[in-house]
């Protein structure tokens, strides 16, 4: 019977990886394979060693030096230490002429990290046009405006950083619904468009769809009382107003994320 510690500061997956090809490499030797994972000072290594007995092998990927240096203090001929990173750090630190950060868990960070973009992207796709108002009182970002102010692609953009977004299309006929007034005031940003731009991408909007340009939808008059109504909302809400007529996506979003941070 061999020991086979797997041992790691982090999740311990890609030292468990190793430790099943080995074994099966060695398929004639009996294996007690047992994982730690999140073992980040001495006291947790001493107590997993504490009734160790016989030939033990321990794979490990530690970047924490307490850790480290405490597992090859049990280094003997009837212990084998194989540091999974020593020489792939020590490789890199050389090359680069910097040291690493050594510091447990920033896959799983990483791994934290882009689950909460994918979360946020749902979250857009889910609370697109005010498809469901109980997502204004969830967001992170509530953005307001007329159509065609770039709302949706800008949710989408912001949701790739993390931010949970949920637009509201102003339609005057339309009321706004009750949530909007409970969000906080910070949270909410009202678009708004120069009205000769706005009739532009109407129109090129109708143009790509086979529609008559004599559409209402593209109107000046239309077009103007719609920016009113939005404009009236924005002041009784007393929110952040950002003018697009001229920003890219990019642009807009920085402006955003400048106001809900501040």
């Amino acid at each position: 019977m061999v020991n086979l510690y797997v041992i790691s500061d982090s999740t311990g997956e890609t030292a468990n990886q190793l430790g099943n090809a080995i074994m099966i490499q060695f398929p004639s030797v009996e294996f007690n394979r047992k994982r730690y994972s999140n073992i980040t000072n001495a006291k947790q290594v001493e107590k997993i060693f504490e009734h160790n007995e016989g030939k033990t092998i321990v794979l490990m990927t530690v970047v924490v030096d307490e850790v480290v240096n405490k597992i090859k203090s049990y280094q003997s001929e009837e212990f084998e230490v194989i540091d999974l990173l020593l020489s792939p750090i020590t490789h890199i630190e050389n090359f680069l002429g910097q040291k690493a950060n050594r510091k447990p868990g920033l896959m799983r960070d990483l791994d934290n990290s882009y689950f909460n973009k994918i979360e946020a992207i749902e979250f857009a796709m889910n609370f697109d046009d005010g498809k469901n108002p109980k997502g204004f009182l969830e967001a992170d970002i509530v953005l307001l405006g007329v159509s065609r102010t770039s709302k949706t692609p800008l949710s989408v953009y912001l949701a790739n950083k993390s931010y949970k977004v949920a637009n509201l299309p102003l339609v005057p006929e339309i009321e706004i619904p009750k949530e909007i007034y409970k969000v906080d005031k910070k949270k909410l940003i009202g678009l708004i468009i120069d009205p000769v731009k706005l009739n532009e991408i109407r129109n090129q909007r109708l143009l790509t769809l086979g529609l008559s340009q004599n559409s209402t939808y593209a109107n000046d008059k239309r077009i103007n009382e719609e920016l009113e109504f939005a404009k009236k909302l924005y002041e009784d809400l007393e929110c952040t107003v950002i003018d697009v007529s001229s920003s890219t996506i990019e642009e807009t979003a920085a402006k955003v994320i400048e106001q809900i941070e501040n």
